[in-house]
C-alpha cells in the first residue's frame, strides 16, 4: 500500500473515531477540517509553490484523481464560496486536512473545463490534503535553475536510448520532436481556433501509460493552435488530416518543462498517439 494511500486510511480512521469531529465552514464558505494541525508551522502567502499530496473523491469515495507529490503555485481564490486556492492558503506547513468543495467551481473555476457529465450541479468533492513543503517563488526559481542542467542532460541521454531502441531513425522537426505517421488522414487538415476531436495514449518512454482517453470512452475535445494543450500537441496536430493516427515524441521542453505535472516528472520526454477523429 502506498505511504499516501495509508495516510488516507488513518484520515478515514480519525474521522470515524473522533467523536464530535465535524466540519468548520471558514469565512470564505469552505467547509473543512485538519486531521493534523501545525499551528506554529510556516503558512504559505500567494505566489508561493506549494509541494502537497492529495486525492479527491467524489460523494460515493470513488478517487477521481490522486498524487503523492504534486506542486502547484498558491494564487487568489478562483471562486466565491470555498475553493481549493483557499484550502491551501488555510494550511501550514506539515498540516492534513480534508475540504468539501463544489465540482461544479472547481472544473469551470479553478480548473477552467466543462463540468463532467457524471456531475449534477449541486455536487461535492471531497479533497484530501498534505502540504509537505513551502517555498517562495524566488526559492523556487533557484532550485529550478541548479537542476535545470542535470535535469536535461539526464532526459537526453533517455531520449537517445530511447530512440537507438526503437529504431526511429527520423530526423526531427525545428523545435526537437519526432513525428512519426501510423495512419494517414484522409479528411480535412485542422484550422487554428477550430474544434478539434481526438483520441489518445500518452505513455513514457519506458512504456508505461499515464493517460489515455481510449479507457475513458470519451474523445478530448479543444481548440487547436490556441494553445489549450501543451506544444507538441499543437505542433502534431498540424500534420496531420481527420482519420490519421500519429506517433509524437514530444521533448519536455515542448511538454510540462522542468515542472512537475500530475505523474509527469520534471524534464520527462512523453511520447502520445493521437487520432484526429474530426475537426469543424
Amino acid at each position: 500500500m502506498k505511504i499516501f494511500n495509508l495516510l488516507i486510511a488513518v484520515f478515514c480512521f480519525s474521522i470515524c473515531v473522533s467523536c464530535g469531529s465535524k466540519f468548520k465552514i471558514d469565512d470564505s464558505g469552505l467547509s473543512f477540517k485538519f486531521i493534523i494541525e501545525n499551528t506554529d508551522n510556516q503558512k504559505p502567502i500567494e505566489g508561493d509553490v506549494l509541494s502537497i499530496k492529495f486525492k479527491y473523491t467524489d460523494a460515493s469515495g470513488n478517487v477521481i484523481e490522486e498524487s503523492d507529490l504534486f506542486r502547484t503555485q498558491l494564487k487568489k481564490p478562483s471562486h466565491e464560496g470555498g475553493s481549493i486556492e483557499d484550502a491551501l492558503a488555510m494550511m501550514h506547513k506539515g498540516d492534513s486536512a480534508i475540504f468539501l468543495i463544489k465540482a461544479k467551481s472547481y472544473y469551470t473555476k479553478s480548473r477552467k473545463e466543462s463540468l463532467p457529465e457524471r456531475f449534477n450541479s449541486d455536487a461535492m468533492l471531497t479533497f484530501y490534503i498534505k502540504l509537505v513543503d513551502i517555498k517562495s517563488y524566488e526559492d523556487f526559481k533557484t532550485e529550478r535553475q541548479t537542476h535545470y542542467i542535470s535535469g536535461e542532460k539526464y532526459e537526453e541521454r533517455m531520449l537517445n536510448e530511447f530512440l537507438e531502441k526503437t529504431n526511429i531513425t527520423i530526423e526531427p522537426t525545428t523545435s526537437g520532436m519526432y513525428v512519426l505517421e501510423l495512419r494517414k488522414g484522409t479528411g480535412k487538415k485542422p484550422e487554428p481556433g477550430k474544434k478539434v476531436s481526438v483520441h489518445y495514449m500518452g505513455y513514457f518512454i519506458d512504456g508505461n501509460i499515464f493517460d489515455s482517453s481510449y479507457e475513458r470512452e470519451k474523445p478530448y475535445i479543444f481548440r487547436y493552435g490556441l494553445g489549450e494543450v501543451i506544444q507538441g500537441w499543437d505542433e502534431g496536430l498540424s500534420y496531420m488530416n481527420v482519420g490519421g493516427k500519429y506517433k509524437l515524441v514530444i521533448p519536455s521542453h515542448l511538454a510540462y518543462g522542468g515542472v512537475q505535472n500530475g505523474p509527469i516528472p520534471p524534464y520527462t520526454t512523453l511520447i502520445f498517439e493521437i487520432e484526429l477523429l474530426e475537426t469543424e
